[in-house]
């Protein structure tokens, strides 16, 4: 399944996960069903339905409570205000006339301040996730190309965000990252490409489990600042022109 199908998918689960809260009658404070429960109940990867509550929660519908679960929010002016900054924050993002790399300098912001709490807040114990994301992403082998990695390496900042505890930056890391993205697939993964990001992304994983908030930040800034600099490289080139590029080379 490709970044934009999952995008869609989560956007479903979204509205199925509203048809269950009025179907049900559930109220401000009750809990929804646990992640895998839901995930089999909509046939999809409990990963999509973590997908979707964290959209549901941008959107005021829940709240994500770590070890406790979605809980329903209640609606109109009682919304929880983390969440109507982070709405209206994807309004102001998802404009047309925004500036890509006005964009990436906002992710680059929020990221240094997420990784270098989740260095100080983290305990030991709440790294398994991270690290099933590295040993997933290390599994691809380096010559197939998989939208599976794109995925992956998504996951693996909205996790650190999750470490750091803030949900709402949290949640506008997760807009910016939807944002993005598509610019940042049309850079092809290659090879050498993916092995310096699996090895960029050990090197932040290892900060924090050292609880190095300082390099923590160093390593995630040279992380951030390579894809930028590889989307200045791709701005630099002329579009592709019926598959051949200006300097004649086929894209």
């Amino acid at each position: 399944m490709n970044s934009v199908t999952e995008i869609l998918v989560a956007g479903d689960i979204v509205r199925l996960l509203g048809d269950l809260i009025a179907d049900n009658d559930l109220g401000a404070g009750d809990r929804l069903p646990p992640i895998r429960e839901l995930a089999v109940k909509f046939g999809v990867k409990a990963g999509t339905v973590r997908d979707a509550l964290l959209t549901a929660q941008a959107k005021g519908l829940v709240k994500v409570l770590p070890r406790v679960g979605a809980i329903v929010q209640p609606n109109g002016d009682s919304q929880d205000p983390d969440s109507v900054v982070a709405h209206s924050f994807g309004e102001v993002v998802g404009q047309r006339d925004q500036n890509l790399f006005h964009i990436l300098e906002t992710r680059e912001a929020l990221e240094l301040t997420m990784v270098a709490w989740a260095a100080e807040r983290r305990e030991l114990s709440e790294l398994f996730r991270l690290r099933q994301i590295l040993t997933d992403m290390a599994d691809i082998p380096l010559e197939v190309e998989s939208p599976e990695y794109a995925k992956l390496d998504v996951d693996f900042h909205l996790e650190i965000g999750r470490l750091s505890g803030n949900s709402v930056m949290t949640s506008l890391l997760r807009i910016i990252l939807l944002e993005v993205r598509p610019h940042l697939d049309r850079i092809r993964w290659s090879g050498n490409r993916r092995a310096e990001t699996n090895e960029s992304h050990s090197r932040i994983y290892s900060a924090l489990a050292a609880g190095d908030g300082e390099q923590a930040q160093s390593e995630m800034r040279d992380h951030i600042r390579t894809a930028y600099n590889s989307l200045l490289d791709e701005m630099r080139q002329p579009p592709a022109m019926n598959g051949v590029r200006a300097n004649g080379s086929v894209s």
